[in-house]
C-alpha cells in the first residue's frame, strides 16, 4: 500500500501511519507555528467565553430588573450569580448520574444527592415556605460542597406559578454570599389538556417541566390562567346554587376543603367544585333526614378526612349516607360545562393550557423543557411513542429533557413499565426531581 504525503502549513512532507519499515518524518514546529496555533486557540476562547458572559449577562440583568421592580429597590444583577440559564443548566445536567438524583437518606447522608429540579412550595400544591426550604437547601449545599467540591443544584417548579421562584431571587438577591455554593434555575410545572383515547374522559391533563424562562415575563401568562380559574370557581358554584337552591354552597368553604390556595389554584378546578358540591350537598340531605344542621354536619363529617378522600365516593363507601343518596345529575351537568371537552374534534378549554400555548409562552425565549414524571403522561395513550414523539415535534425544539429520575411515583406504579417508557425517550436528557411536598426537605 502506497502511502501518500500531505503538506503542514509549511510545505513539509509528513507520512501516516507509520507503515512497515518507511519511517514517519514529523512535521518540525517552528515558533511561528506555535504562535499561530496559540493565537488563534486564545481568538477562540476568547470569543466563546465573551459569548457565554454576554447571554448570561443578559439573562441576570432581565431577571434582576424584575426582582428590582418586585422589591422596590435596584438589584445588581451579580447579586444573582448562583443563577444558571439555559446553558449552563443542560452543561452541568450531562455531568450528572442517576444516583446524583437519589432522594434517600442514606444519599444524602453520604453525599451523592446532587440535584433536585422538581419540587414544590405553598405557592402550589407544596407544604413548605420557600425561605425554609432555601434555608435547608443551602445549609446542605455549604457541606456537599465542603465534602465533595460540587454545588448542588436545584429548582422550584410549583404547579402553574412563579411566586414561588420570584420570592426565591428575592431572598438570593437581598444576601448572594449565603448561595454561594448552591446553583440555582428557575422552573415551573405546566399542565396543559388534550385528548386521552385511553380514557373515560375525552381529555385529560399531563404536564410538562419548564427551565431558564423570564418568571417575571412567565407570570405575566400564568395571571390570566389563574383568572380564568377563579372565574370557573365561581361561575360554577353560581350555576351549582341556582339548580339546587336548598343546599349552602360556600366557596370559601371548598377552598378550605381541598386546601386550596386561591392565589394559585392548579389543574382540573371544575373537579374540585364538582367533588365539593356533591359531597355538599349529598351531607345536607342525610343531615336533614336527622334534624341536623347541614353546614355543622358536612364540617363535622368532611373534615377528619384526609383531602384525597373528601368525596361522595368515599362517604358511600364508608356508609356514611343512606343508600339513596346519591350523585346530582345537575352538578354533573355543570361540570361537563366547564371542563375541557370536545366539539367537532376541537378541543374547549375554559381554564387549561393547551400544549400550544405553552410553547407560545417561551416565544422568543432560551428556555428548554422535560416531561414531567413522563410515565403518567405516556399511560393515557395507546400509542405513547408516537404521540409523545409528536409533542417534541410540537414543542419546536423546546423539549429536550425527560424527569427519567423521577423520585415520586407511587407504590403501586410499575417500574418495568417506567423504564420502558424512559427507553421510549432515550433521545431526551435525562434530569430527576424529588417532586418533594412535604413540610420539610433535607
Amino acid at each position: 500500500m502506497k502511502v501518500m504525503p500531505v503538506q503542514n502549513s509549511m510545505k513539509q512532507q509528513v507520512y501516516s501511519p507509520k507503515l512497515g519499515n518507511k519511517p514517519v518524518n514529523h512535521a518540525v514546529k517552528f515558533p511561528t507555528d506555535i504562535a499561530l496555533g496559540a493565537l488563534i486557540g486564545g481568538l477562540l476562547i476568547y470569543k466563546t467565553s465573551k459569548i457565554n458572559v454576554r447571554e448570561c449577562s443578559h439573562y441576570l440583568k432581565s431577571l434582576a430588573t424584575g426582582v428590582s421592580e418586585m422589591l422596590g429597590e435596584k438589584i445588581n444583577p451579580k447579586s444573582l450569580a448562583c443563577v444558571m440559564d439555559k446553558s449552563e443548566f443542560v452543561s452541568e445536567i450531562l455531568k450528572l448520574k442517576k444516583q446524583n438524583y437519589v432522594y434517600t437518606p442514606e444519599n444524602i447522608k453520604n453525599f451523592g444527592f446532587m440535584a433536585d429540579f422538581h419540587m414544590h412550595t405553598n405557592h402550589s400544591d407544596g407544604n413548605i415556605s420557600v425561605g425554609n426550604l432555601l434555608d435547608e437547601i443551602t445549609e446542605y449545599g455549604n457541606k456537599l460542597f465542603a465534602r465533595t467540591g460540587k454545588k448542588f443544584m436545584f429548582s422550584i417548579t410549583d404547579h402553574d406559578s412563579v411566586a414561588g421562584v420570584k420570592e426565591a431571587l428575592g431572598i438570593i438577591a437581598k444576601n448572594p454570599e449565603k448561595f454561594r455554593n448552591v446553583r440555582f434555575i428557575p422552573g415551573v410545572e405546566l399542565s396543559f389538556s388534550h385528548k386521552a383515547p385511553k380514557s373515560a374522559n375525552p381529555c385529560e391533563i399531563s404536564e410538562v417541566l419548564a427551565y431558564g424562562f423570564d418568571p417575571f415575563k412567565l407570570s405575566k401568562h400564568l395571571d390570566i390562567l389563574q383568572t380564568k380559574r377563579v372565574e370557573t370557581i365561581d361561575n360554577m358554584l353560581a350555576e351549582i346554587r341556582k339548580a339546587i337552591p336548598l343546599t349552602n354552597f360556600n366557596k370559601q368553604e371548598m377552598l378550605r376543603t381541598y386546601n386550596m390556595n386561591e392565589k394559585c389554584l392548579m389543574m382540573n378546578t371544575h373537579w374540585a367544585v364538582n367533588n365539593y358540591a356533591q359531597a355538599k350537598h349529598a351531607l345536607t340531605i342525610q343531615a336533614s333526614r336527622h334534624g341536623q344542621d347541614g353546614n355543622k354536619f358536612y364540617e363535622q363529617i368532611i373534615m377528619p378526612l384526609d383531602v384525597k378522600n373528601r368525596t361522595l365516593w368515599h362517604l358511600k363507601e364508608k356508609h356514611v349516607l343512606d343508600n339513596d343518596i346519591g350523585e346530582a345529575s345537575q352538578i354533573n351537568d355543570i361540570r361537563r360545562k366547564y371542563q375541557p371537552h370536545m366539539v367537532n374534534n376541537k378541543l374547549i378549554l375554559n381554564n387549561e393550557n393547551s400544549f400550544e400555548d405553552i410553547i407560545d409562552y417561551f416565544k422568543g425565549e432560551s428556555v428548554t423543557m422535560a416531561f414531567a414524571h413522563p410515565y403518567f403522561t405516556a399511560e393515557k395513550f395507546h400509542f405513547p411513542v408516537k404521540v409523545m414523539n409528536s409533542f417534541i415535534h410540537k414543542s419546536k425544539g423546546l423539549i429536550e429533557l425527560s424527569e427519567a429520575y423521577h423520585q415520586a411515583y407511587p407504590g403501586h406504579v410499575n417500574m418495568s413499565k417506567v423504564e420502558e417508557i424512559n427507553d421510549y425517550l432515550k433521545q431526551l436528557i435525562k434530569i430527576g426531581g424529588s417532586d418533594n411536598h412535604k413540610s420539610q426537605y433535607i
